[in-house]
């Protein structure tokens, strides 16, 4: 009975992760790019998307008494926790009190877990509650690694393929195209090598089209992703519309700088492997070297020097 209970306790705590996790993903989209959608398209929502966004409100209903025992009040708090959840790809509008709902959940399951262990056990666990504190805290710790992780990933990604990206960019802006134009065009290209940044491109241009600014646009997409090297190209659009330059020569310029930083940063980081490797030099490969080496000497010592000297 006791492995049952705890059974269904497992399963249903795993089952709630993976409900959060899903939900998180499938996140709603902006409003900018639904209002473009019912205008160009006037086609119906998909039963897929409607589906998984009764599940998130479900979700978040459920959590929604949790994550107001974590989730901060309105201010910075509140908005530098967005943001974070912005740039690991979670811009839902439930998406913060599902996650922090998620952390509560988690450290209750956890914690919960090993109290009701010990207690169905003929020998209870000893210092139960101060293993279950630490079980609690790190359930509730452990999704700020995980968004962390994903983050780091996701912008990982995004910095890699914007220097081709923006060659192509460069392409479709001297071949005539308007920068819009060439951004859907682009967008298009890249769907299949670099998916996340051909999804935030094409929100970008259907911004664009809405009415937003080209800059504002662009400054949006560095908010979205964290990216500082979209930030600059933001800033560099706007140089070029304020002092009429060449918005492909600009590009080609930033595109160059973003490959130039992406190299010294590989530099830098196989810089530091020298010093890395000392750890395992010194606590793995020196010792067994030494053992190796003296380990023969050592033996005859013990055999034949230390019996003559003891027999004198």
């Amino acid at each position: 009975m006791s492995l049952l209970l705890i059974g269904l306790l497992c399963g249903v705590t795993i089952s709630c992760l993976l409900l959060a996790v899903r939900a998180l993903v499938s996140n709603p989209r902006d409003e900018v790019l639904e209002r473009v959608e019912r205008l160009t398209t006037q086609a119906e929502p998909l039963a897929g998307d409607v589906g998984r966004g009764r599940r998130s409100s479900l979700l978040a209903s459920a959590v929604r008494p949790l994550s107001k025992l974590s989730k901060p009040e309105e201010g910075k708090d509140l908005t530098r926790a967005r943001a974070a959840l912005a740039h690991a790809g979670f811009r839902g509008e439930q998406s913060v009190e599902i996650f922090f709902g998620t952390k509560i959940a988690l450290s209750l399951a956890l914690s919960g877990s090993l109290v009701l262990l010990s207690a169905l056990m003929k020998d209870p666990i000893r210092n139960v509650w101060m293993m279950a504190v630490i079980l609690g805290a790190i359930g509730f710790y452990a999704p700020n690694l995980w968004l962390r992780s994903r983050t780091k990933e996701r912008q990982r990604a995004l910095s890699k393929a914007l220097p081709d990206t923006l060659d192509l960019l460069v392409t479709c802006v001297e071949a005539g195209l308007g920068v819009e134009a060439a951004l859907a065009r682009v967008t298009q290209e890249i769907t299949l090598s670099s998916p996340l940044l051909a999804t935030e491109l094409k929100q970008t241009t259907l911004e664009v089209q809405a009415g937003v600014a080209r800059p504002d646009a662009f400054r949006r997409l560095a908010d979205r992703t964290g990216i500082e090297e979209l930030r600059t190209l933001a800033a560099t659009l706007i140089q070029t519309e304020m002092f009429g330059t060449s918005i492909a020569g600009a590009l080609r310029i930033h595109a160059e700088s973003i490959r130039v930083r992406r190299t010294h940063r590989a530099e830098e980081a196989a810089a530091t492997v020298a010093v890395k490797m000392m750890i395992p030099l010194i606590l793995f490969i020196l010792p067994s070297l030494f053992a190796i080496i003296l380990g023969p000497a050592v033996v005859r010592i013990v055999k034949t020097l230390l019996p003559a000297l003891g027999a004198q």
